[in-house]
């Protein structure tokens, strides 16, 4: 069960895949903010309480390690869970020597996706 009103950034420059990530977590009352870069995500991030933020590595206009990065400084306390190509500049093992809560690498299975951040949101309550 979700915390009350858990409150997901996702950023992602692909519409499609935003769009279908902002879709499922909003069936599963998740509040959903959305980015289409590092740069837009950082500004909701600093006027928006959030919760966990669902985030692409490659991203024109600021990348994911940039924003996971500057998340760090803003709530160590954030998890952030990544998208990695084999194309990054970046491994997955970086990303989570950075503080990414979780890596997942493209192309993945949506449903493990949904799956690990819903249970990452359920966790959350159990934080002091």
């Amino acid at each position: 069960m979700l915390p009350k009103e858990t409150t997901l950034l996702i950023v992602d420059d692909d519409n499609d895949l935003r769009d279908e990530l902002i879709f499922i977590f909003t069936d599963k009352s998740f509040r959903v903010l959305n980015a289409s870069n590092g740069n837009e995500a950082l500004k909701i991030a600093k006027s928006n309480p959030i919760d966990l933020v669902l985030s692409d590595i490659r991203m024109p206009g600021g990348d994911g390690i940039e924003l996971l990065k500057k998340l760090r400084e803003i709530d160590p306390k954030v998890p952030v869970v990544i998208f990695v190509t084999g194309f990054a500049d970046i491994s997955s093992a970086d990303a989570l020597s950075l503080g990414a809560h979780r890596v997942f690498e493209k192309p993945f299975k949506l449903k493990e996706v949904v799956e690990e951040v819903t249970r990452i949101a359920a966790s959350l309550s159990l934080r002091p």
